[in-house]
């Protein structure tokens, strides 16, 4: 077993994951290859003579398409005589549940939510190779986006598939059309580059832009240019990690936010010159021009906010489009935009989005009668009829490119988040994911650990207690003690 695998079991057996780290929405992830042609570890799926379990246990975070899922799994009842009992719980609770039964081999989960940080990279060798699963059933894997196969599935860099792409939440920036409409023109003319926000535009313009409409925009149509999800949590290390990416930083040596697998052996970055920048930025933007509440919200208040006409612009994942859709949580439905986050100075890389996906799998440990029912559930869960139909609950995002080809979902992608009957294609997401454009984090068993690490140094330096210069140092010395 891997050094920095047992290093995990062990930190979840002895703490329960109470270690203080903050529940997430979406964690993301990245790994090998792509296809279904078999990797080192292949496994033959159960046989002709075996009878699929007649029940079976299935975990997860509680996410919107997973309960829009478990709303319609009596169809597959309907369709298999097959059971599936949810065990829904927030992101921490599901994972400490999850890796102790994978880790103990117990057993009780058979079907599971695989999040690639908690659970797939410390824990894949407990997931069930699903390669021959999809070579005797058919199932269009090749279906499946290019970035969802290589960011959740596959974790060893030899095609071994350990889950089929369920979900995926992308960070890019959403912001208000009706401000732009009525005071870009003007903005634009200040400051001498477009002022409403396109994937052309950088960091500092954004920055530029915000204290603009700071500056000469009424509070009583805006209060702040910008705002960010820069509370000591998860959400404040997912914003700086992709802004220090695009600045031309890294979190370890030899890790660029795009290429998830990593060498052997790894040290922390952090101290690069790109990586100080970055910080710098980033404590300008938190501190001086972004709203004053920026330092107590994670990316649900950075949404409420938003939704709330609190500020003009922000960084935020994009399935918050549901929440900011809805006329009885929104009060700006009918203005809201979205496009991909500015750009850095970079000029080795672009990371203009940041992937949250997930996928779904088998747990290693279970009888075969159970691995076979388990793989019928996560096959019809992750068609491409099923995609759609959580899509059209606004209750997920689909990662097949057949589902994007549906007239019905062009139709819906083109109209505007108020208008759309699928808020959750409205956002450029599929251009987000191109590889050019994406930002992932590395498959590294001890993430969660290191991540913390990046929240609680940056926490100090956007609240004014920490320089950024000591606040990178910092981040390299916890990172070097972790790894």
């Amino acid at each position: 077993m891997p050094e920095h695998r047992l290093r995990r079991r062990e930190f979840v057996q002895s703490t329960g994951l109470a270690a203080g780290i903050a529940a997430t929405a979406g964690c993301l992830s990245g790994g090998g290859g792509g296809g279904g042609g078999g990797g080192a570890n292949a496994s033959q799926p159960p046989g002709d003579d075996v009878e699929a379990a007649s029940s079976i246990q299935f975990i997860s975070e509680s996410t919107p398409p997973t309960k829009a899922l478990q709303s319609i799994t009596d169809r597959f009842t309907g369709e298999t005589g097959i059971e599936v009992e949810y065990t829904l719980s927030p992101l921490l609770n599901y994972t400490e549940k999850l890796a102790n039964d994978l880790s103990s081999e117990a057993g009780n989960f058979d079907a599971c939510y695989v999040d690639p940080y908690n659970i797939g990279a410390p824990y894949f060798t407990d997931l069930e190779p699903l390669n021959a699963y999809i070579d005797d059933s058919g199932y269009d894997y090749e279906d499946h986006i290019e970035v969802h196969r290589i960011a959740c599935s596959e974790y060893e860099g030899d095609g071994t598939i350990r889950g089929l792409p369920y979900d995926c939440p992308t960070m890019l920036l959403a912001y208000r059309g009706d401000v732009l409409d009525e005071y870009g023109d003007q903005a634009t003319s200040d400051l001498g580059f477009e002022a409403e926000p396109n994937p052309d535009m950088t960091w500092s313009q954004y920055m530029e832009v915000a204290k603009w409409i700071n500056e000469n925009v009424p509070d009583d149509m805006v209060e702040y240019g910008t705002g960010h999800m820069a509370k000591q949590h998860q959400s404040l290390a997912n914003e700086f990690e992709m802004i220090q990416w695009a600045f031309g930083g890294t979190q370890l040596e030899g890790f660029d936010g795009k290429d998830p697998i990593l060498p052997d052996d790894v040290s922390a970055g952090f101290t690069d010159d790109a990586s100080v920048e970055a910080a710098e930025f980033y404590q300008g933007l938190v501190s001086d021009v972004a709203h004053p509440g920026s330092t107590t919200w994670d990316w649900t208040g950075v949404a409420q906010a938003f939704a709330n006409g609190q500020i003009a612009m922000a960084p935020e994942w994009h399935e918050f489009n549901g929440l900011f859709a809805d006329p009885e949580s929104s009060e700006v439905a009918d203005s809201v935009r979205w496009t991909l986050a500015p750009s850095g100075p970079a000029e080795s890389r672009n990371v203009q989005a940041h992937y949250g996906g997930s996928s779904i799998g088998i747990n290693a440990h279970i009888t075969d009668a159970k691995k076979k029912a388990a793989w019928m559930f996560i096959e019809w869960a992750t068609s491409e009829a099923i995609q759609t139909e959580l899509l059209k609950q606004a209750g997920g995002t689909p990662t097949r490119t057949s589902v994007y080809e549906r007239d019905e979902v062009k139709e819906a992608s083109e109209q505007s988040t108020a208008e759309s009957p699928m808020p959750n294609v409205v956002p450029p997401i599929l251009e987000g994911w191109d590889l050019d454009n994406i930002g992932q984090r590395p498959h590294h068993p001890d993430w969660l650990q290191l991540e913390q690490v990046i929240y609680t140094e940056q926490s100090k330096m956007v609240n004014g207690n920490q320089s950024p210069a000591d606040t990178m140092q910092a981040c390299e010395d916890g990172f070097s003690t972790t790894l």
